[in-house]
């Protein structure tokens, strides 16, 4: 089992601010802006150093909550710093950018830090869309051909023209070419059957993320079967699970930190945007129905000390087959930078040893 570091950009603001999205700009302090960067790289030279295998970035906006808008430039800055992780995009919202110019950048960060390029093409929740002020009911078309267009700008080895339904462009031709041939380790990011058919069909990975490990096991499997029917299988590495963690030194101290867990979502939307969303948000994962997901926490999929986690990491490779796990920790106080660390050399010392042969 590989595992990975989700980093979301702690945001340790000097006062209480309420968990709205979007977040009032007034409410940023440059300071604290300043200082959480810092920080990241800090963290991110421990797990490196820990043994951990890869760290990951997401984009999100308008909010504190995961303060990396752009991630492939948080990647680049990272990557001047931490000399030999991994560096996982997971990742960059593909409805909503311009494609050419992603596959550009990712490409770029393939060659700036060779070999060390992992690349998830994300979907997006569906607030998102309002960031630029897109249509929700189109992010599944324009994501899915956004990701035909990057995947055949870094393989086509001539201009090409594209004339897709969302996105039209008279000539393609990307200059720098990935060095990782014929384009870094790649993943589509979803639970629905499109992201599933997606990855089956451009052999590419499947990244899953927060349901309980019986329900993401139904997409994974649904994943593999449609890479049958392409005529190819996938290898564990090629399915990622992103997933919270608690990890305590004992099961109790884990279970006082679950209590004091706010349950709130990562982005909290008013009412009025919350209803509009809302059945926009509902997923069909490989047959399974989800209840939508606006204005709900995320759950906690691992929680206890070191023995106890290990044994549902076990279950969770049996279910899903998952080879990696890219895990966001949890601590009882999100603002105490020194807590996040402590947890994350708990894990790496006495969780990631022995976790390598499951």
């Amino acid at each position: 089992m590989k595992v990975s570091y989700f980093e979301t950009g702690r945001y340790q603001a000097p006062t209480t601010m309420p968990p709205i999205w979007p977040m009032p700009p007034g409410a940023y302090d440059a300071h604290a802006g300043t200082q959480l960067y810092q920080d990241m790289v800090q963290r991110i030279a421990l797990v490196e150093q820990l043994g951990f295998d890869w760290f990951s970035l997401s984009e999100h906006h308008y909010s504190p909550r995961i303060l990396t808008p752009s991630p492939q430039l948080a990647a680049a800055y990272i990557a001047a710093r931490v000399p030999d992780i991994k560096i996982a995009l997971l990742g960059p919202i593909v409805s909503h950018s311009n494609p050419v110019r992603l596959a550009e950048e990712l490409a770029m960060l393939d060659a700036m830090a060779p070999g060390r390029l992992v690349v998830g093409l994300l979907r997006g929740t569906s607030n998102e869309a309002l960031t630029y002020d897109l249509n929700p009911r189109e992010s599944r078309e324009r994501t899915d051909e956004g990701m035909e267009l990057i995947l055949k700008a870094w393989s086509e080895p001539h201009p090409f023209g594209w004339q897709g339904r969302h996105f039209k462009y008279r000539t393609v031709s990307v200059w720098p070419r990935p060095c990782t041939l014929p384009h870094p380790p790649t993943y589509a990011l979803g639970t629905s059957r499109e992201a599933a058919d997606f990855a089956a069909r451009n052999h590419i990975g499947l990244g899953v993320s927060y349901g309980p490990f019986e329900v993401m096991g139904k997409a994974t499997g649904y994943y593999r079967e449609q890479c049958d029917r392409h005529g190819w299988q996938p290898d564990s590495e090629q399915i990622v699970f992103r997933a919270n963690i608690i990890l305590g030194a004992t099961d109790a101290d884990a279970q006082r930190t679950l209590q004091a867990y706010p349950p709130r979502p990562p982005f909290a939307l008013g009412n009025a945007v919350a209803e509009a969303l809302l059945d926009l948000d509902s997923r069909n994962i490989a047959g399974e129905a989800r209840p939508a997901s606006v204005n709900r926490a995320l759950p906690i999929n691992f929680v206890g000390g070191p023995d106890t986690v290990i044994e549902q990491i076990r279950r969770c490779r049996e279910a899903t087959g998952a080879g990696v796990i890219d895990l966001g920790f949890q601590t009882p106080e999100s603002s105490d930078p020194a807590a996040l660390l402590a947890v994350l050399e708990t894990f790496g010392k006495h969780v990631l040893p022995r976790i390598r042969d499951i």
